[in-house]
């Protein structure tokens, strides 16, 4: 026996529990409607004997309440004492009473009405006959004599009444008759029509004593497999989660019947969807640029056909493409950067090696100065890129000191008037009290040097570059400002990209590595601070570097 079909025997065990239980409820209910329709058998019966025995009984006292006023009124006509009539104003006062009570009652029977009449008819007479006679008894003596005369013809009166009386008690002993019967025909059906029920609950029980387990045990199989199945799919699940890809699964008509989160993060709307597999669809092989979200990806395509669908990988290589801009971009400005310094080196070398005729003392001292100056840019070159490459590993050392920005920037600025072109004025701006800061003293004095180069780098028509120094509240505040070319201002976070520049053709003949800005945000952020820029496009640019003051301040 397999796994799942001795799974499938434990998990038959409390469903045919739950059959005997079912059995024994239903033979509970039987019992239980038995026993409730005997005693609405019960009640019933007891209810049509309340109802038919009294009027069984007012038919009865009806005949005794006349007999009661013919007594009375014979008493009195033999002994003409007034006593003996108390026997027949009384049996005059209920005889009307059962007289309503049995009209009231005379649906019980079809023949009641009838012999209810004659009934009626009878009293009346008989009424009348003894009215009749206590009057003449109250006359006289020949009142007396005629009255005495009467009682005779008032027994053939009684005698007619008594007949119709017996009919009418006869109609109430059928109405409890019919009474008992009915209420036992209605119990013989309830018990008919439970027992009926109570088999046909039993059979019901049976056959799912039967069906039920054979079902469970295909129901089992086919959760087994469809769980199975659904722990594959959601395995699929969750490795397609951390594919980098946006992976989709279409239909036929290119409806999305699923997509994996990267493809969730990199469509934010179903018809971006549609439009962009067809626009690569179209396109062909290769990265491809689209437009999703109103932004510029480029992505590769590519699509695998299954029966009913198809799957669609898409992959974002916007980065990729970057990155080797970029890379391309530094490569170009690298060699640029390192090649014009080598060729002034390698030409002044050339030339003071020459040995056709003599150089002159000058001149050998112009091509040394030249040479020294030349390797001090392939120097500055070369620093940046080791700076960049320790900031991308995240290993850059700093040495946390106090120090005064004020002694620092002065000290920048001396060694920069001595390099710096003709047409270029520096001024410098700083409160007379120091301000100390928390920082790096050789890593910040780079950062300033740079500041200041880019100032006068992008001043190329001179002009006058401004170095102030300041103290608001808890930080210490550089600001370098010139009136160069200035930044457009959809540039101006750009700038601090790595390999970014401004001007990456020289059109402008302003070179550069397109690294001093980036290594000089990101030293000025190792240190706590931050680094800024406003500018405006012709107009000039201010660099503001804010940095916590020193504790000990």
């Amino acid at each position: 026996m397999s796994a799942e079909d001795t799974s499938a025997r434990r998990a038959q065990q409390p469903i045919l529990g739950a059959l005997a239980l079912l059995v024994v409820i239903i033979v509970a209910l039987v019992a239980a409607g038995i026993f409730s329709a005997y005693h609405i058998y019960e009640l019933g019966n007891d209810r049509f004997v309340k109802q038919a025995g009294p009027f069984f009984a007012v038919t009865e006292d009806l005949a005794v309440e006349m007999l009661n006023e013919e007594t009375g009124v014979r008493g009195y006509v033999i002994t003409r004492d007034p006593r003996l009539l108390q026997p027949y104003y009384q049996g005059r006062k209920y005889v009307r009473i059962e007289l309503a009570l049995i009209q009231k009652d005379e649906g019980f029977d079809p023949r009641i009405p009838s012999d209810l009449a004659n009934m009626q008819k009878q009293v009346g007479a008989l009424e009348s006959y003894f009215a009749h006679e206590v009057a003449l008894t109250r006359s006289g003596v020949a009142g007396q004599k005629q009255a005495a005369a009467n009682i005779v013809a008032g027994k053939g009166h009684f005698d007619h009444l008594r007949t119709v009386s017996a009919a009418l008690i006869q109609d109430a002993a059928n109405v409890v008759s019919r009474s008992h019967r009915e209420q036992h025909g209605t119990f013989l059906d309830s018990v008919y029509f439970l027992s009926i029920a109570g088999v046909i609950a039993l059979a019901i029980a049976a056959a799912l004593s039967v069906v039920v387990p054979r079902r469970l045990v295909r129901l089992y199989r086919d959760e087994a497999a469809a769980r199975r199945e659904a722990e594959r799919g959601a395995d699929a699940a969750r490795a397609l989660a951390h594919v980098r890809d946006a992976v989709l699964l279409l239909s036929e008509a290119g409806m999305v019947r699923y997509e994996n989160p990267a493809a969730e993060r990199l469509f934010g709307r179903h018809e971006d969807v549609t439009r962009v597999l067809a626009e690569l669809r179209r396109s062909g092989a290769g990265p491809r640029p689209v437009t999703v979200e109103g932004r510029e990806v480029w992505l590769t395509y590519a699509e695998t056909r299954f029966d009913g669908g198809r799957v669609a990988v898409l992959r974002d290589v916007s980065d990729d493409l970057r990155l080797e801009r970029l890379r391309s971009d530094f490569v170009a400005t690298a060699a640029h950067e390192l090649r014009t310094p080598l060729a002034a080196v390698y030409g002044a070398v050339r030339t003071l090696r020459q040995t056709d005729h003599e150089l002159s003392p000058d001149l050998v001292a112009r091509f040394l100065e030249m040479i020294e100056n030349e390797a001090e840019r392939l120097k500055v070159v070369m620093d940046q890129l080791l700076v960049s490459a320790h900031l991308d590993r995240e290993d850059v050392q700093l040495n946390r000191e106090r120090v005064d920005i004020s002694d620092l920037c002065k000290s920048v600025v001396s060694s920069v008037e001595m390099r710096k072109p003709d047409g270029i004025e520096l001024a410098v701006d700083c409160p007379d009290d120091p301000v100390p800061v928390d920082a790096d003293a050789e890593r910040l004095r780079q950062v300033v040097s740079n500041l200041i180069d880019n100032a006068i780098k992008y001043s190329p028509d001179g002009g006058r570059v401004e170095l102030r120094i300041d103290r608001l509240r808890d930080v210490g505040l550089i600001e370098v400002s010139d009136r160069g070319l200035g930044i457009p201002s959809h540039e101006q976070e750009r700038i601090f990209e790595k390999f970014y520049r401004l001007d990456p053709t020289m059109r402008q003949g302003v070179g550069g590595s397109g690294l001093g800005l980036y290594i000089s945000r990101e030293l000025v952020q190792h240190m706590g601070g931050r680094l800024s820029v406003s500018s405006r496009l012709g107009e000039g640019s201010t660099f503001t570097v804010t940095l916590p003051l020193s504790r000990a301040a």
